[in-house]
């Protein structure tokens, strides 16, 4: 990962030792099914029973900013690891990233299940 005051670039270290740079802005790192939390445990994020510490009661941040945890990866008082929850979560999360990516402009959602639609930028 690499950024002086943002991200700017992530590289990917391959097992056969090449290396590609991607150039990038945002990031979402994914490791797969393992109840591990990998790199992502050198990060400096607060860090409870090997899960990372959240802030339920808004938008699933954690003690970085700019930083969100969502699904099994994540703690939070009466925590409860269902895939349902994690939907939940991400939807939750999700509103408040796009706030922080786009200050400027509002995130509309319709209302699916009707009217076929998906959210919108107005």
């Amino acid at each position: 990962v690499a950024g002086v005051e943002t991200l700017e670039s992530v590289t990917i270290h391959s097992k056969d030792g090449s290396k590609t740079v991607i150039e990038c802005t945002d990031w979402l790192p994914l490791f797969g099914l393992t109840p591990t939390l990998g790199p992502i445990g050198d990060w400096g994020l607060e860090i409870e029973k090997n899960s990372i510490v959240v802030d339920n009661a808004t938008d699933y941040s954690t003690n970085i900013e700019g930083i969100y945890a969502i699904g099994d990866v994540n703690t939070y008082p009466g925590k409860l690891k269902l895939i349902l929850c994690g939907f939940h979560e991400g939807t939750i999360m999700v509103q408040s990233a796009f706030k922080r990516a786009y200050p400027d402009k509002k995130l509309s959602f319709k209302y699916t299940t009707v009217m076929g639609g998906v959210g919108s930028l107005e």
